[in-house]
């Protein structure tokens, strides 16, 4: 086989002081440390509709999808994956197995003790909601399983099969796959209770916080090594023939993000209305998560205000979000096939969202991206002159106002279909001229902080449509794109820049992979997160790095295949790249 055609492997570096790299090592690296497992191997690849980290991707066993754009096709390593403070989480294909690494100083990782090494997280604590062969049963497997790494042969016989993960601070949410059981199947995950959750899914919490990020209500703020189901508060049970899914959730540094489809039933129909439906809970101090109504009874159209003190605190229960409807079908219209008809669209879908330290953003079915949090850093995006101008206009700058509580569409955006949030600064990209054309030009945009150079040096964004049926036009200063020039020209092929494929911001860094393999970073590189290896004397080099930077791999294939689709995703100080 050609040496650039094997098998790809997994690497990390960066912050490691907690073995959250999974390196068998709790040294940080700055060179690319690979991964050795043969658990994690080509048999894990899966074709993805997306070629980020933080994509969109379809859900359920309903031929009615959520994604209705279309991506790129892309190998992704594993179902998901996630980075927290000191500890990380990821699923694999097939079985849906949940692997953590890094500290359990507070029950984070669902693991006995610390780790180094990706092992099997099992949820001991669904015992007490299974009947007693079953409780048994995985009693026995949880015995079985304990200790074992990433580095078996073969996946311990876990009966929770996980959907998505999404890991904070120093806590961890996990959401299970619907499931069926056929009459004869002993694989049971209990139902939720006090919720209209038809899929027998279930959400849990582990690990602590006392921001209300565990989503366990006032009275819990540690889980005690376990993993407790969330329930009150919940999709909490709407008219008669509501149904929900269950989606993905994501997390910040004390917040959480939980996307869900919801289907309601009409007379007489055989399908209902499928809509999607946000919610969230943890730290609202800076408006992360764009809380401004509590809804009644379930129902999003009835809604009550909450206080200016409420708002600003802490969500310790799962609360609906609502994002203006009015507002989004208003873009959709004007972007889409009806654009200029007056006919109006159906309601554009969220299909992903992603979450900073402080703030977090939306991205709908129609390439709009909505934005909720700090702006100290212009992270939700570049103002609108009419804005600026009132928001400056005899106030006095030590009481700027520099957050705001509720998401609104980032002005001067063109058309994503993926989005990705660090810290501070933000990341957006159209995947879409990839399709069917491996040499297609996409363009990294980006916006927020960009005092360690998290930006990469783009050129501002000054004259881009913002979406595919208007006219071109000069936007606000502050969203940049960021380009990779060929670093050999005979693969140039008359192309200026190289097609990125994969891209991902990391806590105040960002990493991107170019369509011939190579892996570019840029930004705070304090624990060698920029993959920027060492000088000529052996020592780490931990200069922050201003602009894209090739990241040297000691014993990566010289030559990869034309065909080539990696992945990248960042962390808190850490990165990892599948090459």
């Amino acid at each position: 086989m050609d040496k650039g055609q094997g098998p790809a492997t997994l690497y990390a570096f960066g912050s490691n002081g907690n073995g959250q790299l999974g390196i068998a090592s709790d040294d940080d690296k700055s060179i690319p440390q690979p991964i050795h497992s043969s658990f994690i191997n080509t048999t894990n690849l899966a074709l993805t509709d997306n070629s980020h980290s933080s994509s969109p991707q379809r859900h359920g066993n309903s031929n009615k999808d959520v994604t209705t754009m279309p991506h790129v096709n892309a190998i992704k390593p594993f179902h998901d994956f996630s980075a927290g403070g000191n500890h990380t989480a990821l699923i694999t294909h097939g079985s849906r197995q949940l692997f953590m690494t890094g500290s359990n100083k507070d029950g984070e990782t669902l693991l006995r003790e610390a780790s180094q090494v990706f092992k099997p997280a099992e949820v001991s604590q669904r015992l007490q909601h299974q009947p007693p062969h079953q409780q048994q049963l995985n009693k026995d497997q949880d015995q079985e399983s304990s200790g074992r790494s990433i580095d078996s042969n073969k996946e311990s016989n876990s009966s929770t099969r996980w959907r998505s993960v999404a890991c904070g601070w120093a806590f961890t949410i996990g959401l299970t796959e619907p499931y069926h059981p056929t009459p004869d199947s002993h694989d049971t995950i209990a139902v939720t209770s006090n919720n209209n959750n038809n899929n027998n899914q279930v959400v849990y919490a582990w690990g602590s916080g006392s921001f209300g990020e565990l989503g366990l209500g006032p009275g819990r703020s540690k889980t005690g090594g376990q993993a407790i189901p969330i329930t009150t508060g919940l999709l909490d049970a709407g008219s008669f023939g509501t149904r929900f899914e269950l989606v993905k959730v994501r997390a910040g540094l004390r917040h959480v993000l939980l996307l869900a489809k919801e289907t309601r039933s009409i007379a007489g129909q055989d399908s209902g209305t499928i809509s999607t439906v946000l919610m969230g809970w943890g730290s609202n101090r800076q408006g992360q998560l764009g809380v401004l109504t509590r809804s009644s009874g379930g129902d999003s159209t009835t809604t009550m205000p909450f206080t200016e003190k409420e708002l600003r605190g802490k969500f310790m229960e799962p609360t609906r979000i609502v994002i203006s409807a009015a507002t989004t079908r208003r873009q959709h219209r004007d972007s889409g096939a009806n654009a200029g008809t007056g006919i109006e669209d159906k309601e554009p879908e969220i299909l992903d969202m992603a979450c900073g330290q402080n703030h977090s953003l939306v991205l709908f079915s129609n390439g709009a991206v909505y934005s909720s949090g700090l702006d100290k850093y212009g992270q939700l995006g570049p103002r609108a002159a009419a804005e600026e101008g009132n928001s400056e206009e005899g106030t006095d700058k030590d009481k700027k106002v520099d957050f705001r509580i509720g998401f609104e569409q980032v002005v001067g955006l063109p058309f994503v279909d993926s989005i990705s949030c660090g810290w501070n600064h933000n990341a957006a990209m159209d995947t879409r001229p990839l399709v069917g054309d491996p040499t297609a030009m996409t363009t990294i945009y980006l916006w927020g902080r960009n005092d360690h150079g998290q930006l990469g040096g783009g050129l501002p964004c000054r004259a881009v449509a913002v979406n595919l049926n208007s006219g071109a036009g000069d936007v606000p200063v502050g969203i940049v794109q960021v380009r990779i020039p060929f670093r050999r020209k005979e693969d140039k092929d008359g192309l200026e820049f190289e097609p990125l494929v994969s891209y991902s911001c990391g806590s105040e860094h960002t990493l991107a992979m170019t369509q011939s393999g190579d892996c570019y970073a840029w930004g705070w590189n304090e624990h060698g997160n920029c993959g920027s290896g060492v000088d000529s004397a052996g020592n780490k080099d931990l200069q922050d790095v201003p602009t894209p930077r090739l990241i040297q791999f000691s014993d990566r294939p010289s030559s990869l295949s034309p065909e080539h689709r990696g992945w990248v995703t960042g962390g808190y100080g850490s990165s990892w790249v599948w090459t």
